[in-house]
């Protein structure tokens, strides 16, 4: 009887004679005919030698693996081996992989081998296999791997703009090597080395390498999971850029892998963005419908499973001709190819003499109209898709079809989904959304149609003038400044040459900016860099990967307040760095009108000045009036080229000539001008305008309603020059019947901070009442204000900044007679009477508590649209009213404000979300808190609106409505808020947790950081919060906003500590990789780094007054630094462990150290040396702190103790214990009468120090709950503890009623038994104990577990409890004995224990159930067939992120931080949440929908 090795030798010997493998011409072999006959295998060779003989390329050298070595590094393939040369006689040797292990790495030794056994006669046979094994490519691992990308390898470097994933098919071989072989011919990687030529776009390429052998490691391989790691490892790899287009090119196998792939894509939406980007596929004979070749592949995946003793796989049969398997594949991929180009490229010769292995009629998809290319190839199925010159006819044919289908794949893909789709993710989407404050490109077509259209006459001048060329072509000027003065055109000037450069540079970077003085939106810094930005990132999709870097995480607030300018240049700044790298692209940055950007112009002048001169590659266009301000920032530019419009006199003239022509034949047209009027009217235009094209607009916005023949008439009245028009516009307004509503109106829009609608306007005029949303006499009205003011889509705003500077300044007694204040106190007090009037709950209907702010689309008509500015600006209008002059009453108790917040805040708050404005609210709310008097009612209730607004920030501005839910319910019982909304609390919470008194001392809590928070430090005077993080990056925070203002990013390991100097303009930071780093905050620089510590640096502190920094090391020294110099002045030595904490006394003149080595030092600065050692604790001091007398000296302990020392003595005056864990922390009050610590117990606590005794008690859990659980009956709660203890709950008093001591360890779990007679807990000490809550005692203990036990469950009658631990088995008990009756080896960690509700024999884990009457002792089960389980959205739940309490899986209440779970229960419609924090929430629902 044959062993199995043999029997599986003999399968190969007929796999190898179909193939026409491995036959040899020789004397002795050769049949009666003179064919070739294959050589007999001897039995006594083992398996390698069979794989060996197998090998593609050589018959008798393996370049496969050993079977083990070929399971770890299988990541391979090919379809077929190509003809394999002649080998050796008979009596050549077989190199066994026995003997050379196969290892790739080995390959030379092999060699060497061969040639020592076929010395001489076979030396031409050794060449060959010596060239064909040095040129062998570097093998590849499973995975994806770049083998090409533009960026790095393009001549010249671009960033990519199209991926290519080749994926190659059936590994019969096992040839290691072959992700790249099947595509590589004579040393020719041709996707790599010919087709990125070829490309419309550049490109990236990539290889998909993965174990196709159909036997090896089979029962792990199935061509789903090919299918889905090729999608994870996608998603990996093009992160960044998720909707960059893809082709795929496939060989056999790797098409059906591709095609399997979309469909997973399909139904998963995490890689909807990978189906979504797919353009093109190209497949190189993929049998769509199976081949001739599957049954070849039977044999060989027999002859492996003979030897390996390993089953079969699915790869096969989805290659079989017709089969259920390839049938059932090609009907789920046919949806693909409705939104996807194809090339189908189908084998023309048959492979040796296996036939055809996959014909036409398997290899197309034969797809409607011109979907599908269908191209025949004269080679076989293995050489289809390799080539050695890109010169050949076949693959000039393969590369040119290639590129033309990519070419037009790109174009439908930009056509039928829009730029955006090839360019941005949703996530992308979302942030260029935030990021968008407006549309520069909009704001362009606004302002040309309100100036009448860009006349391209008016401006032509400009391109031959030779300062402008010098700008564009010269390699001098990088800033053109064109300056002037108003009405001169520039605005114009500047639209024109954007459309030039977009004609002359169609591939360059053209990003521009309109500023405008009266639109709060757009008149400042930082919506300047906004704008850039945005126009930037949508041209170069690519730069989008800088914004996210710095907005994931943040989301809008990165762009928006205080704190938005440092973020947005460092953004700008690295996306100049990129455009800089990449110079094959020309880029222009245009900035119009900076005299109008009054918010931070000089942040945004100096940022102009500095960058211009920083990057070549860059061009800067700006334009301004001729203000000495702007010169004198901008003159600080290395290469500027000036262009004043006043000393190019002839050119403007002849530019407003040619459009006073424009303009006249336009009103001759309209009023039918004669001739002689006609030319009347030019002549007097042109005499008149001096240069100036805003007054010949103005003039013929008035002619255009004057009759022709009273055209020259009209005209003699206007006065040349602007302000001699604009007063004259403004007598005219005087005299007429509607003086008083124009003059109301001009000094609305005079001194609004952003313009506003023809609703709004009503809003603020009470003239105007009766007429609201009369759109027509509205616009009539508007109209009545001379040419003063524009209208554009119902917003109003000036025809010029000069207009308004004119209204301000030359007509302020007109319009404002009762001074500007009493127009602000105007707009504040209509505010308020429409904000009453208006707002109300639930405006815009939404219903759902938690209905999502992305999801909110305005009603029509929108029942917001007259209060929006006033929901904003009201209290801003208050301030500037000058209120302790002119609106004192308004500030009393019982006044408009203090009404305004009793009757409609939430109503406020609620507006405010739905137009994304609480930041503002916020903002304003503080500013409002410094105008009102000190000791009154408003004060308290404008205190506690700006914490309810801080502290549910998040909440009310994600979902609007949660500002009556969770924004009530979480606030402090005492909340002056809270309570003056009792009756706005949700019905549908019929019991609601216990909430503090107050506000607790947490003002909010500041997320942002990746990793552990190590140390906190403020400014001195406190606008600041710095931060130190595990996470290697420093974050400076704006707390009255809560916004992260900068992040410092250099050091490269954990920042362990951070100190701000005493004047706040510099922060130190001391971190693990031994270095310290000062930083500029303003900037956001690194301006020195202090190395020559031997260890981590674990503290750094500033003295007072700045002139030196100390720095603390693990090293066990401290070392003293002048920041100026950054010299180490002096190293301060003794200590014999870390130091781990150093702090200066109050006048510098000493320093304190504490130290691992439990000791505290005190040092003498002048000499260095240490003036005496406190010891007396049993453990590392962790902290040290003074007194600010320095009388004191307080150290926390490694020991869990403080101890209080007198610095004089050197004595201990005070021990103080309580804390259970290390205490980390110690800082004193400032009169040294409280004493507050901090320690790893999850406590703080607060001494006084007079008589060492802690003030301050709690009575919750003293550290994280991981589990709660109600009893059947609801009556009471269980909770487990990482303080080692269960508590039991009253829910109708929330008291704690027992506490249950015992386990040593921390407790994971708790479970009550049906009849609430017995409760369960399992703990990391390995052990399961069973307590009577009635007694409180430990009834028994249930050892057996080798692992922490996770959770723990009873079963409905009691009869049995199981058990899951760390140990990777489930125990079942019996609790009457306490014996374990069965122990599941499951072999993985189990999280989910359930027992059915009917059937104790049933456990339910999240593998599956394991029915219980089948187990044994010790018994090894794998899951049953029963469905696994999975949640269900019914009823109440939590949210998979835990920050919502849901219902039916919608969102209803919002859970601030610091009431998320650690661990949860919910029964029916009871609610219990542990906190990190040990408190324990309970709410009992309303059985009826709350929806």
């Amino acid at each position: 009887m044959l062993t199995e090795a043999m029997a599986g030798e003999k399968i190969g010997k007929k796999l190898l004679e179909r193939l026409g493998v491995g036959r040899r011409k020789s004397a002795k072999s050769t049949t009666h005919d003179g064919s070739p006959k294959l050589d007999e295998i001897p039995s006594s060779a083992g398996f390698s030698q069979v794989n060996a003989i197998l090998s593609p390329g050589h018959t008798t050298l393996p370049i496969t693996a050993s079977p083990p070595v070929l399971q770890s590094t299988a990541g391979a393939s090919t379809s077929l081996p190509p003809e394999a040369p002649p080998v050796p006689s008979d009596g050549a040797s077989h190199i066994s992989l026995s003997n050379t292990t196969g290892n790739i790495a080995r390959l030379p030794q092999a060699v060497a081998g061969y040639r020592a056994a076929n010395a001489g006669e076979h030396s031409a046979t050794t060449g060959r296999l010596e060239d064909q094994a040095d040129n062998i490519l570097p093998m590849l691992g499973t995975g994806l791997h770049v083998i090409f990308d533009s960026a790095r390898d393009g001549q010249p470097p671009c960033v990519a703009e199209t991926d290519v994933v080749a994926v190659h098919g059936l590994n019969f071989m096992g040839d290691p090597n072959h992700a790249q072989e099947t595509w590589t011919k004579g040393g020719k990687l041709w996707l790599k080395d010919f087709l990125p030529a070829y490309l419309p776009k550049p490109a990236r390429v990539m290889l998909f390498a993965y174990n196709s052998s159909p036997a090896f490691g089979a029962s792990a391989l199935r061509l789903d999971d090919h299918a889905r790691n090729l999608l994870q490892w996608l998603s990996l790899e093009r992160g960044d850029v998720p909707e960059r287009p893809i082709v795929f090119i496939c060989h056999s196998l790797g098409g059906l892998v591709v095609k399997q792939a979309l469909v997973e894509a399909k139904l998963d939406e995490s890689y909807k963005s990978i189906l979504e980007a797919t353009c093109l596929l190209v497949f190189f004979a993929t049998p769509h419908r199976g081949g001739n070749y599957a049954s070849v592949g039977d044999v060989a995946a027999k002859l492996f499973t003979k030897a390996l003793r390993t089953g079969p796989n699915d790869l096969t049969n989805a290659l079989k001709r017709n089969s259920d398997e390839a049938t059932k594949r090609f009907e789920q991929a046919r949806h693909l190819f409705e939104t996807t180009l194809v090339v189908s490229f189908f084998e023309g010769r048959r492979y040796h003499k296996a036939d055809v292995i996959v014909d036409k009629d398997s290899g197309t998809l034969n797809l409607p109209g011109s979907v599908e290319k269908q191209v025949a190839i004269d080679a076989d199925h293995s050489a289809i898709c390799k080539f050695d010159s890109s010169d050949s006819p076949t693959c000039q044919l393969v590369l040119r079809s290639i590129a033309a289908e990519v070419k037009r794949s790109l174009e439908l893909l930009r056509k039928d989904r829009g730029p955006d789709h090839t360019s941005f993710s949703e996530e992308d989407k979302k942030c260029l959304t935030d990021l968008r404050v407006t549309d520069p490109g909009d704001d362009k077509d606004r302002i040309e149609s309100d100036k009448g259209g860009l006349l391209r006459d008016s401006y032509h001048w400009v391109l031959s003038h030779i300062d402008f060329q010098r700008w564009r072509d010269g390699g001098d000027g990088q800033l053109l400044w064109i300056r002037g003065d108003p009405g001169k055109g520039k605005t114009m000037l500047l639209c024109g040459i954007i459309d030039e450069l977009k004609t002359t540079a169609p591939t360059a970077n053209i990003s521009f900016f309109f500023c405008q003085a009266t639109d709060a939106r757009i008149n400042n810094a930082t919506a300047v860099l906004r704008g850039l930005i945005y126009m930037l990132v949508n041209q170069q999709p690519t730069l989008i990967s800088h914004l996210r870097k710095s907005y994931d995480g943040f989301g809008k607030q990165r762009f928006e307040g205080p704190n938005a300018w440092v973020a947005l240049s460092k953004i700008f700044t690295s996306i100049l760095e990129d455009l800089e790298d990449a110079r094959s692209q020309k880029t222009y940055l245009i900035i119009d009108a900076l005299d109008e950007c009054i918010g931070d112009p000089d942040r945004l002048l100096g940022l102009v000045a500095q960058k211009s001169s920083e990057y070549s590659g860059v061009k800067w266009l700006v334009s301004s009036r001729n203000w000495p301000s702007i010169e004198k920032d901008l003159d600080t530019a290395r290469e500027k080229v000036n262009l004043r419009l006043e000393l190019n006199e002839e050119s403007v003239s002849a530019a407003v000539t040619t459009y006073v022509r424009f303009k006249v034949e336009v009103l001759a047209k309209r009023n039918k001008y004669s001739n002689d009027t006609r030319d009347a009217v030019e002549r007097d235009l042109s005499a008149n305008a001096h240069g100036t094209f805003l007054w010949v607009a103005l003039v013929c916005q008035e002619l255009a309603t004057t009759p022709g023949w009273k055209a020259q008439k009209k005209l003699a009245v206007f006065p040349p020059g602007l302000d001699a028009l604009y007063g004259r516009m403004m007598d005219q307004i005087c005299q007429s019947e509607d003086a008083v509503l124009c003059k109301d109106i001009l000094a609305i829009i005079s001194v609004v901070y952003q313009p506003i609608t023809l609703d709004e306007l009503t809003a603020l005029v009470d003239a105007l009442d009766d007429i609201s949303g009369n759109y027509e006499d509205l616009t009539e009205i508007v109209g009545l204000c001379g040419s003063f003011l524009t209208l554009r889509e119902r917003t109003i705003s000036f025809v010029h900044q000069s207009a308004r500077d004119f209204l301000l300044k030359q007509a302020c007694d007109v319009i404002f007679p009762s001074r500007i204040e009493g127009i602000h106190y105007t707009i504040f007090s209509q505010s308020l009477r429409v904000m009453r009037k208006t707002l109300r709950r639930d405006i815009y209907n939404l219903g759902a508590p938690g209905f999502s702010i992305d999801n909110v689309r305005p009603p029509d008509p929108d029942p917001l649209a007259a209060v929006r500015y006033s929901c904003v600006y009201w209290i801003n209008h208050f301030r500037d009213c000058d209120p302790m002059k002119n609106a004192n009453k308004e500030l009393q108790d019982g006044g408009s404000i203090d009404a305004f917040f009793r009757e409609k805040c939430l109503h406020w708050l609620e507006a405010l979300s739905l137009q994304k404005g609480i930041s503002e609210g916020v903002a304003s709310v503080l500013g409002l808190e410094g105008l009102v008097e000190i000791g009154t009612s408003l004060i308290d209730r404008v205190r506690d609106v700006y914490r309810f607004i801080l502290y549910h920030k998040w909440g009310i501005e994600n979902s609007p409505l949660q500002v009556y839910a969770s924004a009530l319910v979480f606030s402090p019982a005492h909340s002056i808020t809270r309570n003056q909304y009792k009756n706005e609390e949700p019905k549908w919470i019929i019991r609601k947790p216990i909430m503090a008194d107050n506000w607790s001392a947490c003002l909010q809590t500041l997320e942002g950081h990746s990793d552990y928070v190590w140390s906190v430090a403020w400014s001195h005077d406190a606008t600041r919060l710095a931060s130190a993080s595990r996470d290697k990056t420093v974050k400076v925070w704006d707390p009255a906003t809560g916004q992260c203002v900068s992040t410092f990013e250099g050091h490269s390991s954990w920042v362990i500590s951070v100190a701000w100097s005493h004047d706040a303009t510099r922060l130190a930071s001391a971190s693990d990789d031994e270095t310290v780093k000062i930083w500029d905050p303003t900037t956001g620089q690194c301006v020195s780094t202090f190395g020559g510590h031997r260890g981590g640096v674990l503290s750094v502190i500033w003295s007072h007054d700045s002139a030196r920094l100390a720095s603390a090391s693990d090293d066990m020294t401290i070392k003293i630094w002048d920041p100026v110099t950054g010299q180490c002045v002096s190293t301060l030595e003794g200590h014999r462990g870390g130091v781990l904490s150093v702090v200066w006394s109050h006048g510098s003149a000493r320093l304190a150290s504490a130290s691992d080595d439990g000791t505290v030092k005190i040092w003498n600065l002048v000499t260095g040396q240490c003036v005496s050692t406190l010891e007396d604790h049993r453990g590392g001091v962790l902290s040290v702190a003074w007194s600010h007398d320095a009388s004191r000296l307080a150290s926390a302990s490694d020991d869990k103790t403080v101890k209080i020392w007198d610095p004089a003595t050197s004595q201990c005056v005070s021990t103080l214990e309580g804390h259970r864990d290390p205490v980390y922390l110690a800082a004193w009050s400032h009169d040294a009468s409280r004493l507050a610590s901090a320690s790893y117990d999850k406590t703080v606590k607060i001494w006084d120090p007079a008589n060492s005794q802690c003030v301050w008690m709690r009575e919750d859990h003293r550290d994280t709950v991981n589990s709660v659980a109600w009893s059947y009956d609801r009556t009471r709660l269980a909770s487990a503890s990482d303080d080692d203890t269960v508590k039991i709950w009253d829910p109708a008093t929330s008291r704690c009623v027992s506490t249950f001591e015992g386990h040593s360890s921390w407790v994971n779990s708790v479970a009550w038994s049906h009849d609430a007679t017995r409760l369960a807990s399992a703990s990391v000490d390995e052990t399961v104990k069973i307590w009577d809550p009635a007694t409180g005692q430990c009834v028994s203990t249930l050892e057996s577990h080798r692992g922490a036990v996770l959770s723990v469950a009873w079963s409905h009658d009691a009869t049995r409890l199981a058990s899951n631990s760390q140990d990777e088995t489930i125990k079942i008990w019996d609790p009457a004995t306490s014996q374990c009756v069965s122990t599941l080896k499951i072999g993985r960690i189990c999280r989910t224990l359930q027992f059915h509700e009917s059937n104790s024999d049933l456990l339910r884990t999240e593998f599956g159930t394991f029915d219980l009457r089948n187990a044994r002792v010790s018994m090894v089960l794998g899951p049953a067939s029963l469905d696994c389980l999975s949640p269900i959205d019914v009823g109440y739940g939590l949210s998979s992120n835990c920050t919502w309490i849901t219902y039916q899986g919608k969102n209803l209440l919002w859970l601030p931080a610091e009431h998320r779970p650690s661990s949860s229960a919910i029964s029916g419609t009871a609610v219990s949440i542990g906190c990190s924090s040990g408190r324990i929430l309970i709410f009992m629902f309303t059985d009826s929908s709350p929806v």
